[in-house]
């Protein structure tokens, strides 16, 4: 093991070379070269070669080494700091261009893979929409679907904000608020009452303590911080 890392560690710097080694690897031995990318080598290489060796092996066979890949660039985040903020992402190069020429190029499964595992580690709304962006979301009826199979802060306000954009679809809606409630945690299903609320779906059957005025309502949805008190009510 500890060869492999000296010599994967040497061809960091020249990622076609290092492609032509992963390539030359036995199944077995292409499972523990991925690991060791994913989980040590990758996490501690210079930005620029980082990106040099994600673009490298993603272009080449994006199946193949993507969730690598994305392991990689989870350990890089996780290692700036508890809270993943914009200056701290872009201090550390994970905001650049090379990260929106990684965004554009997604496909769909892809696009599904970057987010459900990205969304949940930022903490600004800010940054969970600039992903999403990013990502060619670019109309909020499309945001929906991955902002509701994330069970984080930031993306629960920015659903509530995105649903405001297509209040007219009064069953996508209701629907929204019974996924919520089956889910059943208390973040869930204080999210359901305050879209009840919000969004006046008297439809939507079941025990809600949630009471707000109609003042303080639009104040929830406008300011983050309020929204995060209503939900930790």
């Amino acid at each position: 093991m500890l060869a492999d890392i000296r010599k994967i560690r040497l061809l960091t710097s020249e990622p076609e070379a290092l492609l032509v080694y992963i390539e030359s690897l036995s199944n077995s031995q292409f499972r523990h070269v991925s690991k060791l990318l994913g989980e040590q080598i990758l996490k501690d290489v210079s930005v620029d070669d980082f990106w040099k060796i994600f673009k490298t092996l993603f272009f080449h066979d994006r199946k193949a080494y993507l969730g690598t890949l994305i392991k990689a660039l989870v350990q890089r985040m996780q290692a700036i700091s508890p809270l993943l903020e914009g200056k701290a992402l872009e201090s550390s190069g994970i905001w650049n261009s090379d990260f929106a020429e990684l965004c554009r190029a997604l496909n769909e499964t892809d696009r599904k893979k970057l987010l459900v595992t990205l969304l949940p580690l930022l903490s600004s709304p800010v940054d969970v929409e600039r992903l999403l962006l990013q990502c060619g979301l670019q109309e909020y009826v499309d945001w929906i679907p991955y902002l509701l199979q994330v069970q984080s802060m930031p993306c629960a306000y920015l659903l509530l904000k995105a649903l405001r954009y297509v209040e007219s679809d009064r069953a996508l809606l209701i629907r929204t608020c019974h996924f919520l409630m089956k889910r059943g945690d208390s973040q869930s299903f204080n999210l359901a009452s305050l879209l009840r609320l919000s969004f006046g779906l008297e439809e939507v059957r079941g025990t809600f303590s949630l009471s707000l005025e109609p003042y303080q309502l639009s104040r929830v949805e406008q300011n983050y911080d309020a929204f995060i008190q209503v939900m930790r009510f």
